[in-house]
């Protein structure tokens, strides 16, 4: 890749990943937004649109759909738009951070939960979307109406439960393995349950979309702030995707060398290097009915386990 600027390396990413409107927005406040307040003005979202490619038309409408799917809460100033979080997202946001940016893997506990569905009444449509959103939240599967999850405390999933209307109709069970140590059984039942081939196959696509990114920016010796802000929200929209279905397994239940691990180092080391041009480019477009957007939380600098972004020369 000598000599390969980066307006080349974002326009080829572009290409590759297909920018959805609705996610990108959602990118957009989730990833960059709430740390700053979670407000913006509507012409500062379309803005941010249109190196993707999306229309002044489609930006307007999206925002529409996120307010009427609860996600933001519009508020007139004059003439002007302003769309905010609302503060259930805002808590849901913050609720899935630690899968995003947290490590995709942690220490065994011994302890499993079961989660029986038979029972509830569930009518077909309600089951197909009860199991959907299961599989979204890092729920693996081993029969019908049977899911099992490795998280540590399932007040998420009874969260959950309690918005789809199920409180009380979902049997929950804590299970702890009684035969000797198996760590290839366990490897085998977690393969199936949560298909860590398909999982892994996505994390292996995502390092090969973003090592040429990582290989540009480390050899280059400016960023332009737009580019940087391009890279963040590709990054994330595809890193997110799938973090958000990989359900955090013990590393002994996992593949020997497992494509997780080296796609959250490499998501690592490009949002550091792309976030303070990132966060330079927010401050200059985007505006709320206060002004420019606040100084970030310190929760944005406690991402991946600590951030220490690159200082690039001034232009």
């Amino acid at each position: 890749m000598a000599g390969t600027t980066t307006s080349y390396v974002v326009e080829k990413l572009v290409g590759s990943i297909r920018v959805n409107p609705k996610n990108l927005i959602a990118t957009i406040y989730g990833d960059m937004l709430v740390p700053h307040g979670g407000t913006a003005w509507l012409g500062s979202l379309v803005k941010m649109a249109q190196p993707f490619g999306i229309s002044e038309y489609l930006s307007r409408t999206t925002a529409l759909r996120l307010v009427n799917d609860g996600w933001l809460h519009p508020t007139r100033v004059g003439k002007l738009s302003y769309y905010s979080v609302t503060d259930e997202h805002v808590r849901n946001v913050i609720a899935y951070y630690p899968r995003v940016y947290g490590e995709p893997v942690r220490k065994a506990n011994g302890v499993w939960w079961l989660l029986l569905t038979g029972a509830a009444g569930l009518s077909t449509k309600a089951y197909a979307n009860l199991r959907r959103n299961l599989l979204w939240s890092g729920v693996g599967q081993v029969a019908p109406h049977v899911f099992i999850s490795a998280a540590e405390d399932i007040a998420t999933l009874e969260a959950l439960f309690e918005d789809a209307g199920l409180h009380g109709r979902i049997q929950i069970l804590q299970a702890a393995a009684t035969s000797p140590a198996r760590p290839d059984l366990m490897r085998t039942i977690v393969a199936d349950a949560w298909n860590i081939a398909a999982l892994e196959q996505s994390y292996g696509d995502f390092l090969g979309l973003f090592r040429p990114v990582w290989s540009h920016l480390e050899r280059s010796r400016s960023l332009d702030p737009e580019a940087a802000y391009m890279i963040r929200s590709l990054l994330m929209m595809e890193y997110r995707r799938i973090a958000l279905r990989d359900p955090r397994l013990p590393r002994d239940h996992l593949p020997n060398v497992w494509a997780g691990e080296a796609a959250f180092s490499l998501c690592r080391n490009v949002y550091e290097a792309v976030l303070s041009p990132s966060e330079a480019y927010l401050a200059d477009v985007v505006r709320t009915a206060d002004g420019p957007i606040r100084g970030a939380s310190a929760e944005l600098y406690d991402r991946f386990g600590g951030l220490t972004p690159r200082e690039w020369p001034t232009a």
